[in-house]
């Protein structure tokens, strides 16, 4: 018997997938405010005089919008590993699931440097894989895996070129990169909403068939 208790998540999962949608518009509203900028650096580069009230209510803006993307990066990224761990935990529930890596271990490993690029993701697979009682068929996953990597590795360039900022070509190419990145950033939140609901609905359409009993009042 396993020593996991099934619960309903249905309600973690739409909160997730709200908070996802909302960082979305932020990254959205992140790659406007960077275009913007660019704008007047183009425009500066041609001659055109920038008052240094113009140029500093971009700097303003540039890291208001770059703070709250990091308030909401943290909080959205605690929020998804407790229903990273959840969902696992939902798994491993299931009599006779095959699953190597334990709920702890599917948040463990985020952290976890080098193992991070593929061990994650075998955790979430492993723990779809479970819900629909097959191998996983569907793109969603490794498409979210393949946003997730690159937009980590854009958000180490970005933060590289924004400390390079001695010239006015090497500012442009900052903003450049930052686009990219922030760009990047939605595609990847856009997959995720997808990865969540298809894990989520696979969660709830396994609860539906095999009938698990409810939470336990000492569910962590």
């Amino acid at each position: 018997m396993s020593k996991y208790t099934y619960r309903d998540e249905t309600g973690f999962s739409k909160f997730l997938v709200v908070l996802i949608v909302l960082s979305a518009l932020l990254n959205s509203v992140a790659v406007g405010s960077s275009v913007m900028l660019y704008d007047m650096l183009v425009a500066v580069q041609k001659g055109a005089e920038v008052t240094d009230e113009v140029a500093n209510a971009h700097d303003a803006r540039q890291l208001v919008i770059g703070l709250v993307q990091l308030a909401a990066a943290i909080f959205i990224g605690i929020i998804f590993l407790m229903w990273v761990y959840r969902m696992c935990r939902n798994a491993h529930s299931i009599e006779n699931a095959k699953l190597d890596i334990t709920p702890g271990w599917a948040v463990g490993w985020y952290f976890v440097p080098l193992a991070n690029l593929w061990k994650p993701y075998q955790a979430m697979k492993e723990t779809y894989e479970a819900f629909i009682n097959r191998e996983n068929d569907s793109m969603i996953l490794p498409l979210w895996w393949f946003a997730w990597i690159v937009a980590s590795i854009m958000a180490r360039v970005s933060t590289r070129f924004a400390t390079e900022t001695d010239t006015l070509d090497q500012i442009m190419t900052g903003v450049q990169v930052t686009i990219i990145t922030d760009v990047i950033a939605v595609f990847l939140d856009v997959v995720a909403i997808l990865m969540v609901v298809t894990v989520s609905r696979a969660c709830n359409e396994r609860f539906a068939v095999d009938h698990f009993e409810a939470a336990t009042e000492d569910w962590e």
